[in-house]
């Protein structure tokens, strides 16, 4: 598949953008004594998003022209979503320049600011591909799943990375984030094959779409039950065990599930781009 570069630089937007809520929400929540807490994970918005940026110039016949994209503001979402994700990325650099540094006067407000930022980077990535000449994409199944993972990977992380002594009540709230993320994707994968199955404009279309979604669940069964497993059940049955925790360490189990968790939004964001690029415009 072709699509790699473009698939995790969108797992990096919403990476960095759920990071950038939650060290955000942690600010809000924790005692100044803390930080050091969130520190490493707040350090990663900058890089995460920056590598995304640079994984997706690769993707570019001439990437030396890639910054074309940025002049055609009034008439391109292509433009709208490369400007805010520059906008993202500057503002995550200052975010993140702002904990390397310990420096607390107006974190709080950057980090909400960057926090806006990032889901307006991430809604206009979901935008450019609901288009109607895509009716694959063309639902609001995708904007779901790019929020949805942006949610997930913003809850899990600090939610299992680290070692929560006390503060249950920040705990849950990274906890319920993680369902509430893992929900949301459940609920776009169910939308997506709705999207499949619905009647179209003319059978010629509604014959197609059918088509796909007999692949879909045939074929690529095994990967679709490996993306709801991963990106469902596990995130959930993870927040049920560390729910009624007062005490919750770092284990190599906790990297494992996240590592799990994030090749299980890869898996998803793979099939989003087969589907559309098995549906060929004609």
């Amino acid at each position: 598949m072709k699509e790699w570069p473009l698939i995790l630089f969108t797992l990096a937007t919403q990476l960095a953008c759920g990071l950038t809520l939650a060290a955000t929400l942690f600010e809000t929540k924790a005692r100044p004594a803390d930080a050091v807490l969130m520190r490493p994970l707040a350090l990663a918005i900058f890089p995460v998003v920056a590598m995304g940026i640079l994984l997706s110039i690769a993707h570019l016949g001439r990437p030396l022209m890639a910054w074309r994209a940025a002049v055609n503001l009034g008439q391109s979402r292509l433009s709208l979503e490369v400007i805010l994700t520059a906008v993202f990325a500057l503002l995550a650099l200052g975010y993140s320049g702002f904990w390397w540094l310990g420096r607390t006067e107006g974190r709080l407000v950057l980090g909400a600011v960057s926090s806006v930022a990032g889901i307006a980077a991430v809604v206009a990535g979901a935008a450019l591909y609901t288009v109607p000449t895509q009716p694959v994409w063309n639902s609001g199944w995708v904007p779901a799943s790019f929020l949805g993972t942006a949610v997930l990977l913003g809850g899990l992380p600090p939610a299992v990375l680290i070692s929560w002594r006390g503060n249950t009540g920040l705990l849950r709230l990274f906890l319920g984030a993680t369902v509430a993320g893992s929900l949301l994707l459940l609920i776009a994968a169910l939308w997506m094959m709705a999207n499949l199955s619905r009647r179209a404009y003319d059978p010629f279309t509604a014959a197609r779409l059918a088509g796909l979604l007999q692949l879909l669940t045939s074929k690529n069964s095994l990967w679709l039950g490996c993306y709801v497993a991963l990106v469902s059940v596990l995130p959930a049955a993870v927040a049920v065990r560390l729910w009624q925790e007062e005490r919750v360490e770092i284990t190599p189990f906790a990297g494992a599930t996240l590592a799990a968790v994030v090749l299980g939004t890869a898996i998803g964001r793979a099939m989003m781009y087969w589907l559309g690029t098995r549906y060929e415009p004609f």
